[in-house]
């Protein structure tokens, strides 16, 4: 009797501990959940502030924009500007009702603040920047972008790096040399993320340009397709970020702005967050 009173004591003292064990544990899941979600809903929060800062902060770009007489420079870029804001207000207009997938939905976002750097820059370029904000000359030329770029290898890193150290007010080619590096930077993290054989590989029939490669376009679609992106408005706010940027660095190196060496820090500052969101925008685009 006394073997089996032991016998019993210990069963049940096995059993008071596994069942203490397996409570514990689903304490610890319900924890670590509720831990979890606390997480995931502050980030969301922050990250759906952010966005609706970026969009009042468009739109006041805008207004003090359209409250002055239209400028006789930089009028390609200007009208590259309109487009990319008013694709990017019917693209959410256009979304407002649809389940993006995270991919899509992080480009969307990003599009708020492409748009309002881009609109920026042209208040700058306009003398009606934000100089309260200005960078000293070191910090203008200072890296950055560095982890985004080194996605792509160590070269766009390094000519990255060479075109922020040309910024400068007292280099009267400053804006010259610094399109010219970023132009390089863009379009080398586009090819090298869509090889033009990999592009005609995953559509033969994708539109091609004169010389028979793959165009920007078809680059820019098979990208999105890649991280299951399939939806038109966003590919049209994508290409026509793209072009905004390009438009930007031309009306550097057409000539035409023989005023470089008149740029501030105020208006170097604008250019260089105006690509550097660029930079952000394409490799959000690029990785998988």
């Amino acid at each position: 009797m006394n073997k089996a009173e032991r016998e019993q004591k210990q069963a049940i003292d096995k059993y008071n501990r596994e069942a203490r064990r397996h409570n514990s544990a689903v304490k610890k899941g319900v924890n670590d959940y509720n831990r979890d979600v606390r997480a995931y809903n502050s980030k969301a929060r922050v990250h759906n502030a952010k966005v609706e800062n970026q969009r009042g902060r468009l739109n006041q770009e805008i207004q003090r924009l359209n409250s002055r007489p239209a400028a006789t420079t930089f009028v390609t870029y200007r009208s590259s500007v309109d487009t990319l804001t008013q694709t990017y207000s019917v693209t959410v207009d256009r979304l407002a009702s649809r389940t993006l997938t995270p991919a899509g939905r992080e480009l969307v976002d990003r599009g708020s603040e492409e748009a309002a750097n881009s609109v920026y820059l042209l208040n700058a370029m306009d003398g009606d920047g934000a100089p309260e904000d200005d960078p000293t000359e070191d910090a203008l030329r200072s890296p950055s972008m560095q982890t985004e770029l080194a996605t792509f290898g160590p070269d766009l890193v390094d000519r990255w790096t060479g075109a922020l150290f040309s910024l400068s007010p007292r280099n009267p080619d400053a804006a010259r040399h610094f399109c010219t590096s970023a132009r390089e930077v863009l379009i080398a993290m586009l090819d090298q993320a869509a090889p033009d054989s990999g592009v005609t590989g995953a559509n033969p029939e994708c539109a091609k340009t004169d010389k028979g490669v793959p165009t920007r376009r078809a680059k820019v679609e098979y990208l999105l397709h890649r991280k299951g992106v399939e939806e038109e408005s966003i590919e049209n706010l994508v290409e026509d970020d793209m072009d905004n940027a390009l438009t930007l660095f031309r009306a550097f190196n057409d000539g035409t702005h023989g005023h470089a060496g008149r740029f501030t820090i105020t208006q170097l500052n604008a250019l260089r967050i105006r690509v550097e969101s660029a930079i952000g925008f394409i490799h959000a685009l690029c990785t998988a």
